[in-house]
């Protein structure tokens, strides 16, 4: 009888502190239905607290922008209310900080949300793939960095968002733990670092999904006008996943992965266009047009970027990301291996599973071998400019991690395969270090060099810590010889050309522009052009965009010293209204000066041929 009465005691004990239990979720609720001045009302039902006065914040950075945005900007009309709905004092420390007192009774806050595509505030724009857009019964591009905040040492707790949605309308996005309705969903994120590194979009369902390896990824895309469909992205970029899956050995490190597209038809704030990566997923910001070779690749080259983030920094990362600071964020010293190598792998696993030409990648190549050099410092430390990218003057130099950053994975990898006999590479590398570190384990920023010798040879420790820690340039050059390329640093030749002024595009009359013609050269010169005439014939040839490529090369292959050339041009004028001008000139070949060429060396020997091979997959 008495122990009867101890377990009826004890079970009584357990359902009252069950049923009573704190409650430690963050459930927020936000309405699509009701937008107001491109504005969406967000309400937070809190979870429990024992502070007195809690600090309720928005982030100021998240990972992968590089740029402090404050989107505590775009939060307005934030109160909080008690249990009793009474209204709690509230003031606002920051543009990103609201401190909140007697918060042991805290219940609920409600604030605005505004659009960052659609803002009037003209400073500090944020790019739109990191952005917020709101437009009503069309597309909701959640970034959930720029919806919902946070209390101060509170981020590793559930959250949970309810959504009550338009008619027809679905979420799309890398999180898995989504419960669908007619009228409401609701997704849940583990903390908030997870809830942050997942964007959402909603609209009218376009989706597909292709089985790659281990991981279903999801192919998601709102076009304005219908003109991109999800199937037509999907059947872009399977090859080129099943090349980044055998890239990374067979298998990705993830069960799920959402590719999430909104076009736009129209310029954006920022005037760019582009993509934001996360650990499951990645947001892309692309100009709505028709199917072209040119968009088709477009596609490829910036989502093998995106996509190839899920090694580095899902997996491999430092202290600095892994424990980032949302409002007094702390940078790596390691962008060459966060952007640069993300960038190299990008390319170079498209030339090894030959989905582009090898000439094509080392044009890629080259290229941002030019642009390194004539756009950014060359000798500036790679490891103090990441370090310090925050800082305003240091800031312009960050552009280069897509530039120098590359670079600097192409000699690391060719330097590997070298010592290796070609056994080993930056693939491998990256194999060991996922090992070595992983998701919820970070590298400290001062070891990783030391690390990376250790797991591969001491010839790779001093190309680290002179060309990427210090400031000597990198030596492109004798390492494109250990695989039997020579470098020319400038060329000369005398030659055809169309001019030599700057060319840009019109994409509403869709034509070619000259632009810069002050840069004409001795045969440009001659035709009088000036800035802003619009291409519409060479020699009586229609010159259509698409088929740019193939009239240029028959135009050089056809003309010779002295012939009559005749250039027509439309000619802006007021209003928006063109001129035709019929110009006239004679062929002439002109020395023309380019730089750092590439070719194969004469009587490349085996060891240069078996490190060529194994680096590109080229065989002589």
């Amino acid at each position: 009888m008495i122990m009867r009465i101890q377990l009826c005691c004890t079970l009584f004990f357990i359902l009252f502190h069950l049923s009573f239990r704190a409650n430690d979720t963050y459930r927020y609720s936000v309405n699509l239905t009701t937008v107001t001045n491109d504005k969406l009302q967000v309400t937070l039902f809190t979870p429990d607290l024992t502070e007195q006065q809690i600090t309720f914040c928005f982030p100021s950075m998240v990972p992968g922008t590089y740029s402090v945005y404050d989107f505590g900007r775009f939060i307005s009309n934030l109160k909080a209310f008690d249990k009793n709905g009474q209204p709690l004092a509230t003031t606002q420390s920051d543009v990103n900080t609201y401190n909140i007192t007697n918060a042991t009774q805290l219940a609920k806050i409600t604030y605005d949300v505004d659009d960052t595509w659609d803002t009037s505030s003209k400073d500090n724009i944020v790019f739109e793939p990191g952005g917020t857009n709101i437009e009503s019964n069309k597309v909701f591009g959640i970034n959930t960095h720029g919806f919902f905040g946070y209390f101060k040492n509170h981020l590793r707790q559930k959250f949970e968002l309810e959504f009550t949605k338009p008619e027809g309308f679905y979420p799309s996005t890398g999180l898995s733990n989504i419960k669908i309705q007619t009228q409401k969903d609701v997704i849940t994120a583990p903390n908030y670092f997870d809830l942050v590194d997942s964007p959402i979009l909603y609209c009218q369902p376009d989706t597909i999904t292709i089985e790659v390896a281990n991981t279903k990824v999801l192919v998601s895309a709102y076009s304005p006008n219908k003109k991109i469909s999800a199937a037509f992205i999907a059947s872009t970029l399977k090859q080129l996943l099943f090349a980044q899956r055998d890239y990374l050995g067979g298998e990705l490190p993830v069960d799920k992965y959402a590719f999430l597209f909104s076009f736009i038809d129209k310029p954006s704030l920022s005037g760019a266009t582009g993509a934001l990566e996360h650990s499951y997923s990645s947001f892309y910001v692309l100009y709505e047009m028709p199917d072209t070779a040119v968009l088709r690749q477009t596609l490829r080259d910036v989502c093998a970027h995106e996509f190839f983030h899920i090694v580095t920094p899902l997996t491999i990362h430092s202290k600095e990301i892994g424990e980032f600071d949302f409002n007094k964020p702390m940078m790596s010293k390691h962008l060459w291996l966060y952007e640069g190598m993300t960038e190299y792998a990008a390319h170079h696993a498209q030339a090894k599973a030959g989905l582009i030409e090898i000439d094509a990648f080392f044009n890629v190549m080259i290229e941002k071998y030019q642009n390194s050099l004539t756009q950014y410092n060359d000798t500036m430390s790679f490891t103090y400019m990441s370090k310090n990218v925050l800082n305003p003057k240091i800031y312009p130099q960050y552009g280069n991690v897509y530039e120098k950053g590359a670079l600097i994975s192409l000699c690391l990898d060719v330097l590997l395969r070298h010592y290796s006999q070609g056994n080993y590479g930056t693939q491998q590398l990256m194999k060991d270090l996922a090992k070595k570190y992983g998701k919820e384990k970070a590298f400290n920023d001062d070891d990783l060099f030391t690390d990376i010798e250790k797991l591969t040879y001491p010839e790779i420790g001093v190309f680290l810590k002179k060309h990427v820690e210090g400031n000597t340039p990198l030596p492109l050059g004798d390492v494109l010889k250990l695989v039997g390329i020579n470098l020319e640093r400038e060329h000369k030749e005398m030659r055809f050309t169309l001019g030599g002024m700057d060319v840009g595009f019109n994409d509403n009359t869709k034509r070619l522009v000259f632009l810069n013609v002050s840069k004409c050269d001795a045969f440009g010169k001659q035709f009088k052009f000036k800035e802003g005439d619009e291409l519409y014939k060479i020699n009586g040839t229609l010159v259509e965009i698409e088929q740019v490529q193939n009239i240029f090369a028959n135009y050089y292959k056809s003309i010779k010293e002295g012939d009559e050339i005749w250039y027509e041009v439309y000619r802006p004028k007021r209003k928006g209204k063109y001129k035709l001008k019929k110009l006239n000139g004679f062929a002439k070949k002109v020395e023309v000066v380019e730089k750092n060429l590439i070719s194969l060396v004469k009587g490349i020997d085996e060891q240069q041929k078996q490190t060529l091979n194994a680096w590109i997959g080229y065989h002589l």
